[in-house]
Parts: C-alpha cells; structure tokens; sequence
C-alpha cells in the first residue's frame, strides 16, 4: 500500500469518526465542506452517508458526461456522478466529457445516505472536515438561476462562501435522475 493510500485511509477514518461524534452531539445545523473544482461546499450531514477512495471506475456508454461510471464497494455496485461537471451543465455551461483516468487517487467518492433512495456517489476534488452553524458569519439565499440542488450561500468569518448543496433536492431532480446520453 502506498503512502498516500495509507494516508487517504487515515484522514478517512478520522473523518468517519467525527461524523459519527457530530450525529451524537446533537448539532442545530452541520456540514461536511468539500472542494469541488474549486467551488467551496457544503453537504448536510444528515444527506451525505460516508467517504470512499476513487479507485477502480467501470466507465458505461451512453451516459451523459457527468455520470462516470459505476463502482464496487462492499458488496454494492453505485453509480458514480461527476458533480462538478453535472453542477456545471445545470448552470448552462457547455462541458465535453471528461477524459479522467480510471483511477482516480486525487479524488474522493461521497455516498449519499440510504433514505434518499439513490443509489449513487459524488465525485468531488477534496474534503475539507466538518462545519458547524458557528463557523460561519452569515447566509443568504443562492443566486438566481443557480441550479435547485443549492441551498443557501454562507460566509465564514474571512467572508469565504460556501455553497450549501441540497443531496435530496439532488436526489429528486430529473435532470439528475435522467443518465443516458
């Protein structure tokens, strides 16, 4: 195992314990912060389930270009969504399909949690740890036109924004839930 691997898994297992010390602490409002291609955000903890490494992704035809692929973990075969290029399409903005290499070692898989009925993990670029409602300043709503997923835009206390991105609203869409080319 390589150093980074080892390293992946570590900060994994450490994130998996805060998450499951921040569902017992009762928290009003927290967050797990990723970078997505270079977009600050934000998944309620309540949406996002777990954290996995990119390894193997099965390419599929016929998709669209932000569906990736399909993976195995434990067991289960979930479908891999690009967010960053899906968010970027819903936007309005005219992507070609990524050229990625099938093993994604930068990149990091989010499982959604099982009550939203989707089958799926997000790719995104890094995650950042956890947020609470106190790390940040203030909020206001998303900026018109901006896709459904996202919820309000918050500010820390630099003034750094931060995306919220709302999984089940996600999970609903039909332009999310329509993958083939």
């Amino acid at each position: 195992m390589s150093v980074t691997q080892e390293n992946l898994q570590s900060f994994q297992t450490r994130i998996a314990e805060r998450l499951r010390l921040a569902g017992e602490q009762d928290l009003s409002v927290s967050w797990l912060a990723l970078k997505i291609n270079g977009l600050n955000c934000l998944f309620p903890l309540a949406q996002a389930n777990e954290i996995m490494a990119a390894t193997r992704i099965i390419r599929v035809p016929y998709v669209k270009s932000w569906f990736v692929g399909a993976v195995s973990a434990r067991g289960r075969i979930f479908g891999v969504a690009d967010l960053a290029d899906y968010l970027a399409q819903e936007e309005g903005q005219k992507t070609t399909p990524t050229e990625r290499p099938i093993s994604l070692v930068e990149c990091t898989l989010i499982g959604l949690n099982a009550e939203l009925n989707l089958n799926c993990v997000l790719l995104v670029n890094k995650v950042l740890g956890l947020r609470t409602s106190q790390s940040f300043a203030h909020h206001e709503p998303a900026a018109s036109g901006a896709p459904a997923c996202f919820g309000l835009l918050y500010r820390d206390v630099a003034g750094i924004a931060w995306q919220e991105i709302d999984l089940q609203n996600l999970s609903l869409s039909p332009n999310f839930l329509s993958i083939s080319a």
